[in-house]
């Protein structure tokens, strides 16, 4: 059984909002920032944060409160303020900026990398906040590293690489998903050149010697394993995350009895022999509205039900913001086909608004 590295202590905090999804609303045009919610109170809006560029979504749940990271996207120098920015909500959607995780870049690099891809899981009674620390294209021996912290705000104190790329020889080292199995740890990476997956020691600050594992094929990144229905699902992104309002990512997704695979999509494909772009199923595309839907988190609700939280470009907001890319963040609610099949909205596209207050639907 996976344990639910990603939810502690859970509480009474989504029980006003447990909602299926409704129809997208079309897409005006124009605009800046709005409002979150309607006038009576009863919706939320996407995007649910898009106060500053956010890619990359993790969230853990601590008490009555979630806690979000990020990617800090490129460094530009050593004096760069992002270095993976938190933000909290009580709700899924009314997300507040905390801070960033970081003080300084972590010392194991000295090149011009940035810490992409966060992922965040309360481990051993301590925050573990697992990052890629790497330069665009990452062929450049990119690496896995820890930070952790007693407290969800940090400051986290890095610990190091994990992994580096030469160390397993898979190219593309990032993207890590971690995960528990019956008291056994693991992680789930990769970038576009296979995703992986290897067991890591019980401290979960290193791997284990001959357990890699071949999970999905190339042009797929950003792996998140969420158990569900009896199943493990294999979530991951494929297409291309960062042409702006003309990016295709969008996220597919396989599943398996076993956390380690072999994982089949709905066409009853093997993930590892899908190796072009948008080859697979997918479960959440671009729209007119929000294009590049991708690198997607998971998180559950007090109605057990779950959420996925991931970026997007927004077309009423800049698609560049000082130079980088606008990826803000989205959440839709998980709800199940009658073949056990996770669906997203009602046309497998962005809602533009939940209902703040329904049963789950499954």
């Amino acid at each position: 059984m996976v344990l639910n590295s990603n939810s502690h202590k859970r509480r009474n905090v989504l029980a006003a909002i447990g909602a299926g999804a409704v129809g997208a609303l079309g897409y005006p045009g124009g605009g800046t920032h709005t409002a979150r919610a309607d006038n009576d109170g009863d919706h939320y809006h996407n995007p649910v944060y898009a106060d500053r560029v956010f890619p990359d979504p993790t969230v853990v749940r601590v008490d009555d409160m979630y806690y979000a990271y990020a990617s800090n996207m490129e460094k530009d120098d050593e004096d760069q303020e992002e270095m993976v920015p938190i933000v909290k909500s009580p709700n899924l959607h009314d997300w507040t900026y905390v801070g960033e995780a970081f003080e300084s870049y972590p010392d194991w690099r000295d090149d011009d990398a940035s810490l992409w891809a966060p992922d965040i899981n309360y481990y051993n009674d301590t925050y573990h906040l697992y990052y890629s620390y790497s330069t665009w294209g990452s062929s450049d021996n990119p690496g896995i590293g820890l930070a952790t912290a007693d407290t969800p705000e940090g400051p986290f104190t890095d610990q190091g690489p994990v992994f580096r790329e030469d160390e397993l020889s898979m190219t593309n080292a990032i993207d890590s998903d971690f995960f528990v199995v019956d008291g056994t740890p693991y992680m789930v990476w990769g970038s576009f050149y296979g995703i992986y997956g290897v067991e890591l020691t019980p401290d979960g600050t290193d791997y284990v010697n001959g357990t890699t594992v071949h999970l999905a094929g190339d042009n797929r990144e950003a792996a998140k394993i969420v158990e569900a229905n009896g199943y493990y699902y294999l979530f991951y992104s494929t297409g291309y995350c960062c042409e702006g309002y003309d990016s295709t990512y969008e996220i597919e997704v396989g599943r398996s009895a076993n956390a380690l695979g072999p994982y089949t999509n709905q066409n009853g494909t093997d993930l590892r022999n899908l190796n072009d772009h948008n080859s697979g199923v997918a479960i959440v595309s671009g729209n007119s509205r929000f294009p590049g839907t991708g690198h997607n988190t998971a998180i559950r609700d007090d109605t057990d039900g779950l959420w996925l939280l991931y970026h997007a470009y927004d077309r009423r907001e800049p698609e560049y913001v000082d130079g980088t890319w606008n990826r803000i963040m989205l959440a839709d609610r998980i709800r199940w086909d009658d073949d056990g099949w996770p669906v997203l909205g009602c046309d497998g596209t962005p809602t533009a608004q939940h209902p703040r207050s329904r049963p789950p639907v499954r």
